[in-house]
């Protein structure tokens, strides 16, 4: 059954995605942004025309997702599901409070409050990451501590259920953006819960859990997009580069396929009839970065004997997440890693234009 879908985040790569297959699957997507011109970004997009949704794809300006009554207005008129792929990643150059912290709680409290104010709404899907249930520090600075910090990190093993106990007080400052990151999925999925239990919200919550997050990316449009579009594959393309990435990674991943197929699984989750599954779902497959190039060679030799594409290294920090309802509600297989890793160098290749062969 066609739903009217409000989606954040569409000019990121798990947003975009996500809108894609809304689209394709026959859904009429509204998706926020905080100008006309990062609206323009969405439309303009050739992924995007090739589906020609006409009036079943809009856009609203919401110029400041965290005050209160932010989405009031764009959830008027028969939204039923809600998808909110729109919280800041950890970019180094960010204030870690009013560019992480800070949005990353407060925009999805904004957002649960307006959806309060909705009766059309049914469900509310929020996009988390792994690093809310696992709880630790922040990765290592350098890649010489890698080591060092994989042995707690690797003792045990979370889910997306799994709620680490939040620090009292929150701290007022952060030492990185990653500390922020971390500490703001963590406190997001407090609040949450904290918002279901209290609010008895009319609609269902859940949250989608992923790994990093690596594919085919439709927002980058030339070779330096690649490397500098706001998104995870920016640290794989690191490493296709033949640079060192300076920190290590979780080792923990999810295809972006997967990802937006995830996202509205859940979000047409009849849950009678899946009373034995959770209501957070995590999408994470274990992985060593440091197979990422076996993969490139054997897909792209020739590109890589001209020197397109040079080995780097791309650390890996041991985690033991299990997602084992991901693949029971998909009803197959998650993406290999090494798929997600032909995707990436391809599109790279492809914006080089050379030979793939």
């Amino acid at each position: 059954m066609a739903a009217t879908i409000l989606i954040t985040g569409a000019t990121g790569l798990i947003g975009f995605r996500i809108l894609l297959a809304a689209l394709a699957a026959g859904h009429s997507v509204r998706y926020t942004v905080r100008s006309e011109d990062k609206a323009q970004i969405v439309s303009s997009n050739p992924a995007v025309k090739k589906l020609a949704p006409g009036n079943r794809l809009s856009a609203v300006v919401i110029p400041d997702f965290t005050i209160d009554g932010a989405f009031d207005s764009a959830l008027v008129g028969g939204v039923t599901h809600i998808i909110h792929a729109g919280t800041p990643v950890a970019v180094p150059t960010y204030d870690p409070i009013t560019q992480i912290f800070q949005p990353t709680v407060n925009t999805t409290s904004s957002l649960l409050s307006s959806a309060l104010k909705t009766p059309s709404v049914q469900r509310v899907i929020i996009t988390s990451s792994i690093v809310g249930n696992l709880g630790h520090p922040s990765p290592a600075t350098s890649v010489s501590a890698v080591s060092v910090s994989a042995v707690s990190v690797s003792a045990v093993s979370v889910s997306a259920t799994t709620r680490p106990l939040l620090p009292n007080p929150l701290p007022s400052t952060f030492s990185d953006v990653f500390e922020s990151y971390i500490l703001g999925k963590m406190v997001e999925l407090h609040n949450t819960d904290e918002f279901v239990k209290t609010r008895n919200p009319h609609f269902t919550v859940s949250h989608v859990v992923p790994g990093y997050v690596f594919g085919r990316n439709e927002l980058a449009l030339d070779a330096a997009a690649m490397q500098t579009q706001n998104s995870s594959n920016n640290f794989l393309m690191v490493g296709l580069l033949g640079r060192t990435l300076p920190m290590p990674l979780h080792g923990s991943f999810a295809h972006v396929d997967d990802v937006a197929d995830m996202h509205l699984r859940v979000a047409f989750l009849d849950p009678a009839a899946h009373s034995d599954l959770p209501q957070d779902f995590g999408i994470a497959t274990k992985v060593d970065y440091a197979t990422f190039f076996d993969h490139v060679k054997k897909a792209f030799p020739k590109a890589v004997a001209a020197g397109v594409l040079k080995e780097g290294t791309v650390p890996t920090l041991p985690v033991n997440f299990d997602a084992s309802e991901s693949e029971k509600l998909l009803g197959r297989k998650l993406k290999s890693f090494e798929s997600a890793v032909i995707d990436v160098a391809g599109q790279y290749l492809e914006t080089m234009g050379v030979e793939k062969a």
